[in-house]
């Protein structure tokens, strides 16, 4: 049985750390983060150089596999990256061309010993490569692009694939956040990143999304999550009337029993007096309240018709 195909298989995710122990990129990161000192930095250099070829070797395979080209352009984005950031760090510029000599040495000489058995490991070799192209501190918005044309190359070729896996809708969704997120820096300045559509054939940008669009999944898992929405829709819709309807049953029995109370036994004699007597007092203070409201209303009335009088003298004045 063909094993479906997951987020996790798109090379952006498969490859994305096949360097990082090679290069000793924790190590390296701790001393970009904390600023350490460059004897920190030596000793990096000298685990890098014992690291890098047994890293080589053991996910040669991967490697390999097709993706040599790419692999290599990913070691440069992270090693020039990488060499940027320790520029400028404090200490760092007097020994800066020093770190970089050393790292590319020990690069080529891992790379070197490869090609006598692949001729393939020689397009990897430092002097084989433009720095122009990794070394003016935007290595990872171009590692970035390069990883996203990659998946859609990837997406191409198993266009059928990925319609049919059960990861299929998180897929697309994972690949239109990305290209949304890097068609904004590549719009930037998109003549900086337009050798690396060359790579995979691409005139511009869009057209990743045009193969995106492609992506449409017919799994069962994708109806059966769209049934499981629906009944949840469904369970919310319902779920208010039985919030109104269980009070107002409660209350109505407590009604009906309050009033069968009332009738039946003796409590509704002392019920009834209780309630005459709050009638009684309540009319009496709306009596007392009513009398000082015509009370108040009497001077008012008073008051307002000096008030007119005061307006008519006023307006007579004027009016001469």
């Amino acid at each position: 049985m063909e094993t479906s195909i997951s987020v996790n298989d798109l090379p952006s995710k498969k490859f994305n750390n096949i360097w990082d122990e090679g290069i000793c990129y924790s190590e390296v990161n701790n001393i970009i983060t904390r600023k350490k000192s460059p004897e920190e930095a030596y000793k990096w250099i000298g685990n890098f150089q014992k690291n890098f070829s047994n890293n080589l070797e053991k996910h040669k395979d991967k490697i390999n596999n097709n993706t040599r080209n790419k692999r290599c352009r990913d070691l440069y984005y992270i090693i020039y990256d990488i060499l940027y950031q320790l520029k400028r760090l404090e200490g760092y510029n007097s020994i800066y061309s020093g770190i970089k000599e050393n790292i590319k040495g020990f690069i080529n000489s891992a790379f070197m010993n490869y090609s006598l058995r692949d001729s393939g490991y020689m397009n990897c070799l430092p002097a084989s490569i433009n720095e122009a192209d990794y070394e003016y501190g935007n290595g990872k918005d171009k590692k970035y692009i390069d990883d996203l044309g990659e998946d859609i190359t990837y997406i191409e070729k198993n266009i059928d694939q990925i319609n049919s896996s059960h990861e299929c809708s998180k897929i697309k969704a994972y690949l239109e956040e990305e290209f949304y997120t890097r068609n904004r820096i590549y719009q930037l300045n998109n003549e900086i990143y337009e050798k690396i559509l060359g790579y995979y054939e691409k005139n511009n940008f869009d057209s990743f999304k045009d193969i995106i669009a492609k992506i449409e999944c017919t799994t069962s898992e994708d109806s059966q999550q769209k049934v499981h929405l629906d009944d949840s829709e469904t369970r919310l819709d319902f779920l208010p009337s039985h919030i109104i309807i269980l009070p107002i049953l409660f209350l109505l029995g407590f009604l009906l029993i309050f009033s069968f109370l009332c009738k039946l036994t003796p409590f509704r004699f002392g019920f009834n007096r209780k309630i005459w007597k709050k009638l009684i007092f309540s009319n009496n203070a709306d009596d007392e309240v009513s009398h000082k409201i015509l009370e108040h209303s009497s001077e008012y009335a008073q008051t307002n018709s000096y008030n007119d009088e005061y307006k008519v003298l006023y307006n007579s004045v004027a009016d001469t």
